[in-house]
């Protein structure tokens, strides 16, 4: 069964992640055009970041709803890590690709060299290291060559220690989980975490894996029956999500850590859980739209910030263009008026769609279906096992 609430939520997330960066993008259009305006939109979209948090609630529910019943054994444990690397790696390695391309055009370097140093040694003597952990997604000191890897790091750290608690009977997945949890809370607490994630042992203590573990619960909780006033809990969430949305303040290390999951983990629990146990009870469903936009959701992540980038470009070469006609302010970003701001962000909307919906039709899609035909020749014999288990009749 395909939980569409999940799919929904996922492009609920990617579109959030999305305007929160043309938010972005155009406010450094103002600076960068030495003009003084407010953005288009602001109040929730300026922590829209808080749509990676959904996304790792999403991830750890989806592990455990995916997984189903699985009998424990090592062959079930590589079938659900080479599936989960096969989902990840080669979208993000084609945009990795085009980031490090564009870095040797621009700079005779197929990186960007400040992120090579400041960090291990060994790193700042030898650079292409850089592209080395940039591309298996490992943690250091900065961020990968294109920037939002930095996600798909904890989110492969995830799926690895996932894979080995699947070692174990699946009863003892609850008890595992609290062990996990505990670790990375007393971990964090003694000062093994930190704000960024910058070697394994600061990325296995890091806070933000108590959002994959919350949501991995949630998807016990709902598929067991254990699903407790699922609307009011819904809207509980919905309404800590737009306050954590409206209130939460300036980043500091607080906030890029523990803060992040109290801001916002919590009410992303509080959301899947809710939404995902009301669909199970047939009493909740989605739009069809925002399902197909679900099925996009990763490839709109990982290509809208081209598309933005390349936009605002556009802008200043048409803004040059038409210097000294009616249409220049159009394309100032921070011109008197609205017109500049509604323009970008219809284009720079509907651009990522399309971006999106084209790297999943002619990449991802054929890539998932590729990856599928050599992970059923691989694990003949466990592949069933990775399919979602049944979600029982409500005992709460």
């Amino acid at each position: 069964m395909k939980l569409n609430s999940i799919q929904a939520l996922r492009a609920v997330a990617a579109m959030l992640v999305m305007i929160y960066h043309v938010r972005a993008i155009e406010m450094d259009a103002f600076l960068r055009n030495g003009l003084d305006d407010q953005p288009l939109v602001s109040l929730l979209i300026e922590n829209g970041f808080a749509g990676v948090d959904l996304f790792f609630v999403i991830s750890g529910f989806i592990m455990v709803y995916v997984t189903g019943e699985v009998r424990a054994s090592l062959a079930t444990s590589g079938a659900f890590l080479f599936a989960r690397a096969a989902r990840i790696y080669p979208v993000w390695w084609l945009f990795a690709l085009i980031m490090t391309g564009y870095f040797f055009v621009a700079y005779g370097v197929p990186y960007d060299v400040e992120r090579t140093v400041g960090g291990s040694e060994l790193m700042a003597e030898q650079p292409w290291l850089h592209l080395v952990y940039s591309y298996l997604l490992l943690p250091q000191h900065s961020v990968p060559v294109f920037g939002l890897g930095w996600t798909l790091v904890h989110e492969m750290h995830f799926y690895l220690v996932f894979a080995v608690l699947m070692l174990m009977p699946r009863r003892f997945l609850p008890w595992l989980l609290g062990i996990w949890a505990a670790m990375v809370t007393g971990g964090s607490l003694a000062g093994l975490s930190g704000a960024y994630a910058a070697d394994y042992l600061k990325l296995f203590f890091h806070p933000l894996s108590m959002e994959f573990i919350a949501g991995a619960f949630a998807a016990m909780l709902v598929t067991s029956g254990r699903r407790f006033r699922p609307g009011t809990v819904l809207a509980l969430g919905l309404a800590a999500m737009l306050a954590s949305l409206l209130l939460q303040g300036d980043e500091t290390a607080f906030t890029l850590g523990w803060g992040r999951v109290l801001w916002f983990g919590i009410p992303c629990l509080l959301i899947v859980y809710g939404y995902s146990a009301l669909e199970a009870e047939g009493r909740a469903g989605a739009p069809k739209w925002l399902v197909t936009v679900g099925d996009w959701s990763y490839a709109l992540y990982l290509s809208h910030t081209f598309v933005l980038s390349a936009l605002r470009r556009i802008f200043n070469a048409l803004c040059a263009r038409l210097e000294g006609t009616q249409y220049a302010d159009w394309f100032t970003l921070g011109a008197p008026g609205l017109m500049d701001n509604v323009l970008f962000y219809l284009l720079g909307i509907s651009l990522s769609m399309i971006a999106a919906w084209l790297t999943f039709r002619f990449f991802e899609r054929p890539a998932m279906r590729l990856a599928g035909k050599m992970r059923r020749a691989l694990f003949a014999d466990t592949n069933a096992q990775l399919r979602p288990g049944p979600i029982r009749t409500a005992v709460w």
